[in-house]
């Protein structure tokens, strides 16, 4: 069993596009990234991208680089395809890490590794944050989640949930960790309405009765950059 970081790194965000190339101090968002994943415990550390200019900025920090111009789905999608490509093996770790997530937190990383390598089941794993802000809660750009009584995903959504509690509720943080045995089966998972709807890729799991338990992170310092304004965040979290 071995545990491999993937960050899936698309240049052309609909939402920012080539945000993940733009500067935050001296050094790129992707390359911000690769630094701090490195931090983590990893047999392998892979940016899975379809972008030359991605490619050149990885390849400066000695980690792998999986090339592809075939269009995927979504993230998870194009991790799957590199899982099935390289041959890992069943019961390896991933942890996908969004490549727009920056300051992600450590110990919930983790803590998600950990799980991983304690269970050989077919859950999948992500973070979660508790948060009070009514900006977040009606942000399309905030994640929110609705959990079960043992933090397992009921739902995730762009819009309000639970119904007008945004004093109380849960926000979605950009990392998963699930078994390479896991990944297989996604590639033949039908597809959700709701994953469309939403644009939320963990949707598939939910839709196909996979379970997602959320780790609940104390302290969120993260920003998922989705917009200039939140490159602006970040830029300045580092003042």
């Amino acid at each position: 069993m071995k545990t491999r970081i993937i960050i899936p790194a698309r240049l052309k965000s609909s939402r920012f596009p080539s945000k993940l190339v733009q500067k935050i101090n001296d050094i790129t968002l992707i390359e911000h990234i690769i630094l701090r994943a490195k931090k983590l415990p990893h047999d392998s550390i892979t940016v899975a991208t379809d972008d030359d200019k991605i490619k050149n900025l990885v390849e400066k920090h000695n980690v792998n680089v999986w090339f592809s111009k075939k269009k995927y789905i979504n993230g998870t999608h194009r991790i799957a395809a590199l899982c099935r490509d390289l041959k890992y093996t069943g019961n390896d770790n991933i942890l996908n890490i969004q490549g727009d997530e920056f300051n992600f937190p450590l110990k919930g990383a983790r803590d998600i590794i950990s799980s991983l390598s304690s269970e050989n089941n077919i859950s999948m794993y992500t973070l979660i944050s508790r948060s009070k802000s009514e900006k977040s809660f009606n942000s399309k750009d905030a994640v929110k989640v609705i959990l079960d009584n043992q933090d397992n995903a009921l739902y995730f959504s762009r819009s309000p949930i639970p119904f007008n509690e945004y004093n109380d509720h849960y926000l979605h943080i950009g990392i998963y960790g699930y078994k390479v045995s896991l990944l297989k089966k996604y590639l033949n998972f039908k597809s959700s309405p709701y994953e469309s709807y939403e644009s939320l890729e963990q949707l598939k799991f939910i839709w196909n009765q996979i379970p997602i338990h959320c780790i609940k992170v104390r302290t969120n310092n993260s920003i998922s950059v989705n917009s200039p304004s939140d490159l602006k965040l970040a830029k300045d979290f580092l003042k």
